[in-house]
């Protein structure tokens, strides 16, 4: 029995090396390969070789001045509150579930602020902001320990490292559109 799997192997190996050969020698040829085959096969290939990512959602939850933070269970410094997007969901349908979930509140005016690829990993982020839909805020999951408002201008310095580019953009931004609403 273990002869016959290595042969099985052996050949398939050099069925594969043999492939590849032609296709080295021949470029053109992969491509009319491909073609015969039919779409539910070239969408399984593409599929398998094509880059996957995750995408992370970063929500700035504003109430007035202030900005909501979150401790997580796992970490020991205040975040923005966020979580992952799911397959065939919306931004928006993602940051109403998510905040749900966590702290049973709501967003309003949505908009989105950035979408950044994380380099050297296959996340991307996409950053929400928006107004507190309400006034409740009631912690639904034991993840997050704690939540809090701060004004923009007193954040606390134990801010999550990744999230710190974030909120520095996100305050130029706010600030910038402070500065052309006033007379």
């Amino acid at each position: 029995m273990r002869s016959i799997l290595k042969k099985t192997a052996l050949a398939l190996f050099l069925l594969g090396g043999f492939t590849a050969l032609l296709f080295v020698l021949f470029p053109g040829l992969k491509y009319e390969v491909y073609r015969r085959l039919s779409p539910a096969m070239r969408w399984d290939i593409s599929y398998a070789v094509a880059d996957k990512f995750v995408v992370g959602m970063i929500y700035f939850v504003e109430r007035g001045d202030e900005l909501l933070l979150v401790k997580h269970s796992y970490q020991d410094k205040w975040a923005l509150p966020g979580g992952w997007l799911d397959r065939y969901e919306s931004f928006e349908e993602s940051a109403q579930r998510e905040l749900q979930e966590e702290l049973g509140i709501e967003l309003a005016d949505f908009e989105v602020l950035e979408v950044t690829k994380v380099p050297r990993s296959e996340i991307i982020n996409v950053a929400i902001r928006g107004r507190l839909g309400g006034d409740r805020v009631e912690i639904r999951d034991a993840e997050i320990t704690s939540y809090r408002f701060f004004h923009r201008d007193a954040l606390p310095e134990d801010i999550l490292y990744p999230h710190k580019p974030y909120i520095r953009r996100y305050l130029n931004q706010t600030t910038r559109e402070d500065r052309s609403v006033e007379p």
